[in-house]
């Protein structure tokens, strides 16, 4: 098991400010972005883990049933996650870690759900990876993420804006591959669809892990 780390730890890179301004956009949230929570919620069951659940937006849309586990590297939005859990009475488990490290057995988890994180984690093929030990056979990913634009002009914006753009939103980078990433980890990627939601280019959907 990894030690347990400080918010000044390098490998959890924490933001204060950008903490406290995801909890208020996340209350903000247009009908488009609640539609995916809800969606993305409703796909999962069981034993489930989230990546990077940032301050619980996701909770209001996942069965009180669940056997929920969420991990967040950042101690700041850990820290708010916490308050809104004891807030609401909700049962969880929450612990500090990465998603490129994950603390838990392999298959022990039926569902893995991640909601604008992958842009954040800092090797998101070896998140993957972890993703796919610690689900069980025929378990799968539940995602919805921001991914680098198509259009030629709109790719070479986000590639140019990336590196301001990660500095003042956390560390999030707007011209992520997300869904190749996803396809060349061997999960098999079900029904993915892509949208522009407040004119983001966004993928949401499920990649099973393959049964022995």
């Amino acid at each position: 098991m990894p030690t347990t780390p400080t918010p000044d730890d390098a490998h959890f890179r924490s933001h204060r400010r950008f903490a406290a301004v995801w909890d208020w956009a996340t209350k903000h949230e247009s009908k488009k972005e609640l539609a995916l929570r809800r969606e993305a919620g409703g796909r999962v069951d069981g034993r489930v883990l989230e990546l990077g659940m940032g301050v619980g937006a996701n909770w209001p849309f996942l069965a009180e049933t669940l056997d929920y586990v969420g991990i967040e590297p950042d101690a700041f939005m850990l820290e708010r996650a916490r308050k809104r859990a004891a807030a609401s009475g909700r049962t969880t488990v929450l612990e500090q870690a990465r998603a490129e490290d994950l603390p838990f057995e392999d298959e022990s988890f039926d569902f893995v759900l991640v909601t604008l994180t992958l842009c954040t984690v800092q090797d998101p093929t070896v998140a993957l990876s972890e993703v796919s030990r610690v689900l069980k056979p025929n378990g799968a990913l539940v995602f919805v993420e921001h991914v680098r634009p198509t259009g030629r002009v709109s790719r070479r914006l986000a590639d140019g804006i990336r590196p301001l753009w990660s500095k003042v939103a956390g560390g999030c980078e707007p011209n992520r591959e997300t869904a190749t990433t996803i396809a060349q980890s061997g999960l098999k990627i079900e029904g993915m669809v892509r949208q522009r939601v407040n004119g983001l280019p966004m993928i949401s959907g499920m990649a099973r892990k393959p049964a022995r």
